[in-house]
């Protein structure tokens, strides 16, 4: 019994020295895991707060463009940028700026409002949609060319039929109608039937003498 007694003692012993050189790191892994889990968790939650605040602020877009208040719009759009770039609505309200400003006759404006969302674009699709109306921009302003390096680019090549049709307007505006038409037509080709912008690109190859499916 006595040793049994001495045998306790010493693995008490043992075990309080092992804890005295090992508790610091035991209680820091227990600390580091109770605050990647928490830790995890509140970020996740701070994560949804940050893009709700966001979403909330791009709902005051709409309400600026139907006021026609442009400087609020453009208060607005500046503050997602700014302080949101990692959600897709800093992009939205640059573009919706963007598409303000043109009507408003101020393309150069525009130009910019769309570079910079562009590159704030948060994801391919997106991105893809801001080059293309960049592209439509730079052929409103006489640049064919530049529009049509663009439409070459990788990040508009999901776009078929808005990529063919923007090469088509390019090239007869540097007065290729050949290479119009063949345009057009591939831009046909990506379209179903009763898609809403296959009657435009028809009317804009019968111009060119071409051969449509409603002629």
């Amino acid at each position: 019994m006595t040793m049994e007694l001495l045998d306790d003692h010493e693995q008490s012993e043992r075990v309080r020295k092992w804890l005295r050189e090992n508790g610091t790191a035991i209680v820091g892994g227990i600390a580091l895991g109770l605050f990647l889990i928490f830790g995890y968790q509140w970020w996740t939650r701070s994560r949804v707060e940050h893009r709700l605040t966001a979403a909330t602020q791009y709902l005051s877009v709409s309400d600026a463009i139907d006021q026609q208040d442009r400087d609020a719009l453009e208060r607005i759009a500046a503050a997602l940028a700014d302080d949101y770039s990692d959600t897709p609505y800093a992009s939205m309200a640059l573009m919706q700026l963007a598409s303000e400003q043109v009507v408003a006759g101020q393309a150069d404006e525009a130009t910019k409002s769309l570079e910079r969302a562009h590159k704030l674009a948060v994801d391919k699709q997106l991105q893809g949609i801001i080059a293309l109306r960049l592209a439509r921009l730079k052929l409103a302003a006489g640049d064919a060319d530049g529009a049509l390096a663009m439409a070459d680019g990788k990040e508009v090549a999901a776009f078929e039929s808005l990529t063919a049709e923007l090469r088509g307007d390019a090239l007869l505006t540097k007065g290729d109608t050949s290479g119009a038409r063949e345009a057009y037509s591939n831009a046909l080709t990506h379209l179903d039937a009763s898609a809403p912008s296959r009657r435009i690109i028809e009317m804009k190859l019968a111009d060119l003498g071409g051969v449509t499916e409603s002629s």
